[in-house]
């Protein structure tokens, strides 16, 4: 049996312990071991990066309640209308209303020391919507093909290829954080 099939049946057995566990690491722990592994001397404090495990961790939740409910509204079965419709509705609701906003709002909330009166000055500053667009357009990029793959898997592998993807999203961007440091 291959490695993501194993995967898949851990999360099934799992539930959301694993799910959340799963998804810190890709989005969390792993940028930091590849910073570790290339050299990279810049390291998140731990309590940022436990802070990071959370925030890809709760994501993890949303997504596998996300994937779970268009697969019951649209159907499991991997075909080209299926893929099609669930990316879709991925990518122009789910991106733009939960995921997005989400994680901005939590780099948002980070960066002003979980402040409101300082989040609520820096949001003056430049509006959300305004901050939103580029990261929207980015994740777009991105996720747009890679959720081609995941929508075509059978449904108990879905969660299992989004972690990959997620890592790999994890890792550029570190890559491109490096450019702007």
């Amino acid at each position: 049996m291959s490695f993501a099939a194993e995967l898949g049946k851990i999360k099934v057995l799992g539930g959301y312990v694993f799910v959340v566990v799963a998804t810190g690491f890709a989005g969390a722990i792993l940028p930091e071991a590849f910073k570790a592994l290339t050299g990279d001397t810049r390291r998140l404090p731990f309590a940022e990066l436990l802070y990071n495990f959370a925030v890809f961790g709760l994501n993890g939740i949303f997504v596998d309640v996300f994937y779970r409910g268009l697969g019951k509204i649209f159907g499991e079965e991997p075909t080209v209308s299926n893929v099609t419709i669930k990316v879709l509705v991925d990518q122009l609701l789910g991106s733009p209303l939960l995921f997005t906003p989400y994680f901005l709002s939590m780099i948002l909330l980070y960066k002003s020391g979980f402040s409101l009166a300082k989040l609520r000055m820096s949001l003056r500053e430049e509006p959300f919507l305004r901050r939103i667009w580029p990261v929207l357009i980015t994740s777009w990029a991105y996720w747009f093909p890679a959720l081609i793959g995941v929508y075509a898997m059978p449904k108990d592998l879905q969660f299992v290829l989004f972690l990959f993807i997620e890592a790999a999203w994890s890792l550029l961007l570190i890559h491109i954080a490096r450019g702007h440091d």
